[in-house]
């Protein structure tokens, strides 16, 4: 009698909030091991500094250009489902082919092949999420994200306690069998609750893609590149605090602060999703940006880059979940896919030109490279004024999600 009585006490949306946390925590686990400790396993090859560069690189690449073309795949007969689980299985088939060769050519082949499957993953997850938050308004979308958030940070602690433990070899074994974990969650979601695609209306035998609204289109540029203005942050923020003398353990912290923050805005602010059209956050996400980084520019000491690191709260999620709101708001339904797609290539885009810039940049100025991801947090904020105007000026406009 007990069970029956446990089960009661959670309703049905909640369940599902469950599930699709789950579906976001799966595909997070991968970039826990990928992101921090995949270039140890490159370097237990023998590759070079230069030619690691470039393998890391790769999926940034692959990214900008099939993100787009992906994702509309969800918007077609194709699905959201298929679309994630064969991204989840050719994950499987490839990373098992890095471990047969040594050879550099074949491996930036491989890794290539990898990030083509990974691209769809993430944006395909959050388009799941976000149609299952507007078909059911009690889901709180930035507990499911944070999900993610959260497994990520838990992977990145773990990952590195096995990899002293085994070596690199077990970063490539591990990320072979970490998508049965992402096909598990696909397929348990996205059959039962979420519509592969969305229903078809009477007249459409064979639909025309609807156009993107004009202002949706801003807001993807000012959310894409306020995401962008990160580059120099991932790429040397680490480099140039050991530089002043910080402590491992203390760029650890720092490091934390920042996942830590971003889990409670996405706890706390995530059911603007459903709700609004994310402009405040966006506007309030590339402010943060711009304080945050000419903040680190000026080399404030521990107390004050611990505070600027959790503005992570703002740039990073808040915009995020902004860009998500107005995703689900504004993109036509038969292009909520597309739109999905071409946010993840134009955040790719920004991202790309921002770190390969940072790196010429931070050669010649040093700590000014964070100074310089500034204007691309003013880029933002001046678009998202000029979505204001727009949404204003047009206030029926934003029932063109459906």
């Amino acid at each position: 009698m007990l069970i029956p009585k446990a089960q009661s006490l959670i309703s049905p949306t909640r369940a599902l909030e469950i599930r699709l946390g789950a579906l976001q925590a799966a595909s997070f686990v991968s970039h826990g091991v990928y992101l921090p400790f995949f270039p140890l396993w490159l370097q237990s090859k023998g590759l070079s500094s230069t030619i690691i560069g470039f393998v890391v690189a790769i999926p940034i690449i692959v990214r900008i250009i099939a993100t787009a073309p992906l994702l509309s795949l969800a918007d077609r007969s194709f699905g959201a489902r298929r679309l994630l689980l064969a991204s989840h299985m050719g994950q499987m088939l490839c990373f098992p082919l890095l471990m047969l060769t040594d050879h550099s050519v074949t491996i930036i082949a491989l890794v290539a092949l990898v990030a083509f499957a990974q691209a769809a993953i993430i944006p395909g997850n959050d388009l799941v999420s976000t149609n299952a938050v507007q078909r059911h308004p009690g889901l709180n979308y930035g507990r499911i994200r944070g999900s993610g958030s959260v497994a990520f940070f838990i992977t990145n602690i773990l990952a590195g306690y096995l990899v002293g433990a085994f070596g690199p070899s077990a970063v490539v074994v591990a990320l072979t069998l970490i998508p049965i974990l992402g096909i598990s969650a696909t397929l348990t979601v996205v059959p039962d609750e979420v519509p592969d695609h969305p229903a078809k209306s009477e007249s459409s035998a064979k639909p025309a893609s609807p156009a993107l609204p004009k202002v949706l289109w801003l807001l993807l540029i000012a959310g894409a590149v306020t995401q962008g203005s990160h580059g120099a942050l991932n790429a040397f923020a680490s480099i140039h605090w050991r530089s002043l003398g910080f402590s491992d353990s203390a760029i650890g912290y720092f490091w934390a602060a920042g996942v830590i923050a971003e889990i409670m805005v996405f706890i706390f602010l995530g059911r603007a999703v459903g709700r609004g059209s994310g402009v405040g956050l966006i506007l309030l996400g590339s402010a943060a940006a711009m304080i945050r980084f000419i903040g680190m520019s000026l080399d404030p000491g521990i107390e004050v880059t611990f505070v600027l690191q959790t503005l992570h709260s703002l740039s990073f999620a808040a915009t995020h979940i902004g860009t998500m709101a107005a995703l689900t708001q504004l993109a036509p339904m038969q292009a909520r896919g597309r739109a999905q797609g071409i946010y993840g290539s134009l955040a790719a885009l920004t991202t790309a030109v921002s770190t390969i810039g940072s790196g010429l940049i931070y050669e010649k100025v040093g700590p000014l490279v964070f100074a310089a991801m500034a204007p691309l947090g003013a880029i933002g904020f001046v678009l998202m004024v000029i979505v204001v105007g727009k949404l204003k000026a047009q206030p029926q406009s934003a029932g063109s999600g459906g």
